[in-house]
Order: C-alpha cells, then structure tokens, then sequence
C-alpha cells in the first residue's frame, strides 16, 4: 500500500475516533441511499433555475440526536453538491459565526468555501473563471445595472464590475476587488481613483453603504457572480444550529429570522442562487418551544422593540424547525453491519493490521452510529496496541441550552466601505 493511501486512511480513522468524520472518512463510509439524498439532489437541480427566475429554493432541516450522523450526512451532501459543480459551505454554527449576524455569517461562509476543481478562495477563483466567460459576465453586468437603479444595490458593484475587465487594472487591485466582495472593506475614495484613472470618473455616483445595508447587499450579489463564473450554485450546510438556544431572548429572535432567509422561506428577504441545510438536535423543538415557549415570546419581543419584519420572519423560521424535513434515526442491523466490515477495512488499511470479527449485539434505539464507531474504533485500539480486551463505558451527552453571554461576543467582521 502507497503512503498517501495509508495517510488518507489514517486521517479517516483520526476522524472517526474523535466521532468528526472529515473528507476521508465520509468519501470512505458514503451513506445510505435516503429520502434526504434524493431530496437533496432534487432540491440541487431546481435551485438552477430558481435563480434565473429570482426566487429562493426552500432549503432542509436535518434533526437527529447527538451522534446520530448529522455532521456526517452534511458532509455527503457537500460531496454530492460539489460534484455537481457547486460551491460548498460547510460550517457550525459557533461564537465566531453567530446565527443571528448575517454579516458574520457570510464572511464565514466565504471562508469555509470549497471550489470545484479548484485550489483558491472563492472570490478569486469565481474573478478568474469570470473573465473568461465574457457572455455571462454582460448578462451579469446587466443584472447588476438594474438592481443599482431599483436600489436593492450600490453602484460599488457596478462600477467594480466595469473595472474587472479593464487592461489597465493591476492584479493587486483585483484581488482588492475579489476580497470586497468576499466582505472586506473597500474604500470608495480608492475605487473613484480608480475610475478616475480609467477615464470613467462621471460614469458611477459612489458613497457609502452602512456595513449591515452592504453585508446583505454582497449577498444577494455572490450567489450571481458564482453563477456567471460557471457555477451551478452555493449551497450552505449549518451544523449544530441547536447552540442558538444558548444565546439570548433577543439574539434568538434574530437567529430565527434569519434561519427563515437562509431557507428560502421569507420571499422579500430570501436569497436566490443560496440552497442551504440545517443540522439541529432533535430535542431542540421541545426545549426551546414546548417548553421554553419560545414559538409565543420570541416574535413579540421583536414587536415589542419595533422589529416587525424580523418578528415576522422568526415565526417563519420557528415553523421550519417544528417541522424538520428529516430525522436521523438509529441504525439497524444491516447498515451497521455494513459500516463494521467497512471501517475494519479502513482500519486495516491505516494501520496494517485486520481487526478481529466483532460480534454484533441487537441494535439499540438509543444508540447511535458514533457510539457504534467509537467504540468499534477504541477496542482495536486497545487490542492491538496493549493485546487486551476492554469494556467501553458509556456516557450520555445532554445538550445544553442554557443562555451564555459569551457566544454573542466576537471580533466585527471586517466588512463595509469608507
């Protein structure tokens, strides 16, 4: 066995063990033919022609107990949306990309995206690819025109647009353009001196945009750059979206509502070319809504404080996590038989050396395929290192969703124009 193998199988395992399955592992073990996969991959397609006609795709809640395979089945959607010649998000939700921050959020987003067929950051790679499509860049250039005369964008991006193509504009001054629309700042002084020097300096009236105005601005802007550089689309797949229910009364209410843009299901604030899947607990809508009522208290917070359109859109959002398009259940004896000899195999091949068969107990409802693999995992470990059997203890984790100040304090994003 070659070296990149082992290392690829070794980095599977790493992963597994620590119960985060990464690439390696997920293109190792796949998953199951599901009702998820296949409506994912409908819900792919016609995000294609969602976007020529300016309207969302209702995205997907995923909903399942902790260890259940979550992260794992969004990591096989990110697989399939990439083969499918679409750029992918794939980030928890954390102190560093709060929920109810779309600012933030997109910026994390930009970060974390992989490009198909491609070794580079997402903006630069769609500048480049951009280029060279000359017919999409005019269909995009005119899209952007009449989106700056509705108001729904600032001229910045027309007139960065126009300055693309331009000979005369040095790479350094692209990238600066790529990294603008990434959500970095740009200074509108520069870009008129830019005009300026291009003979256009009366073509673009420029000021500046509040950095909240402009952060939704570049998102509704990227799902069409991404889409005129060649991409079929964006999708965004939120993990651990239950830590919302840590944060407070009113940074939930704002998590709801944007939940509610992010999947499609509020028309006047939706984003089109976005197709995104969310990963919750299961016990999530208990929790937070059964029991902490926040289905009745959170949109009349918002009322309360004068925030009527987002009170308005927590309710939509509220309503897509009560109904949770998928849950993960726990794993019957077929596929955790399957997964068994897989991972036996891949441990093999990290290592070189066969684990011995495992006897099969029936299959627990409470038990979950990370329990299974951790534990599968740990005693080859044990055994081949030591030569000893063990008895694995298990603990259950309990979800916490009690208020934590700390998780709604981060550094700004470094975002907007001067």
């Amino acid at each position: 066995m070659n070296t990149d193998t082992r290392l690829d199988a070794r980095s599977a395992i790493e992963a597994l063990r620590a119960g985060v399955p990464n690439r390696a592992a997920i293109r190792r073990l796949g998953t199951p033919d599901s009702p998820l996969v296949h409506d994912f991959e409908t819900r792919l397609r016609a995000s294609r022609q969602a976007l020529r006609d300016d309207r969302p795709v209702d995205g997907i809640v995923i909903a399942g107990a902790f260890g259940a395979g979550k992260s794992h089945q969004l990591g096989y959607l990110a697989e399939c949306a990439g083969k499918g010649n679409f750029v992918v998000s794939l980030l928890p939700i954390s102190k560093e990309t709060p929920l109810f921050d779309p600012a933030r959020l997109f910026a994390a987003a930009i970060r974390a995206a992989v490009v198909p067929d491609a070794n580079d950051d997402v903006m630069t790679a769609a500048m480049h690819r951009l280029v060279e499509k000359l017919g999409r860049y005019d269909d995009l250039e005119l899209w952007t025109s009449g989106e700056v005369k509705s108001g729904r964008l600032s001229s910045m991006f027309a007139a960065l647009l126009w300055l693309i193509p331009k000979k005369s504009i040095e790479p350094d001054i692209l990238a600066r353009i790529a990294r603008f629309f990434g959500g970095a700042k740009l200074s509108v002084t520069d870009v008129k001196r830019w005009l300026r020097e291009t003979g256009a300096s009366k073509l673009f009236p420029l000021s500046p945009v509040r950095a909240p105005e402009l952060s939704l601005q570049r998102l509704r802007f990227a799902p069409r750059l991404l889409a005129a550089a060649g991409f079929e689309g964006w999708c965004i797949l939120l993990d651990e979206v239950e830590l919302i229910g840590r944060y407070s009364a009113m940074q939930r209410g704002k998590s709801y509502a944007e939940l509610a843009r992010w999947l499609g299901m509020d028309e006047k604030n939706c984003v089109p070319g976005i197709l995104t899947v969310a990963a919750i607990t299961e016990d999530f809508s208990n929790e937070m809504f059964d029991q902490k009522a926040d289905d009745e208290k959170i949109p009349q917070l918002l009322e309360q404080r004068g925030l009527a359109q987002q009170a308005e859109m927590a309710r939509k959002g509220i309503a897509r996590l009560k109904r949770q398009d998928h849950r993960l259940n726990a794993p019957g004896q077929s596929l955790l038989l399957k997964a068994l000899e897989t991972i036996r195999i891949l441990y093999d091949d990290a290592y070189g050396w066969i684990p011995p068969d495992t006897e099969m107990t029936a299959p627990q409802a409470t038990k979950f395929m990370r329990q299974y693999v951790r534990s599968w995992i740990t005693t080859w470990d044990i055994q081949r290192l030591y030569r000893q059997e063990t008895q694995i203890e298990v603990k259950k984790f309990e979800p916490d969703y009690s208020e934590s100040d700390a998780l709604e304090q981060s550094p700004d994003a470094d975002e907007g124009n001067e």
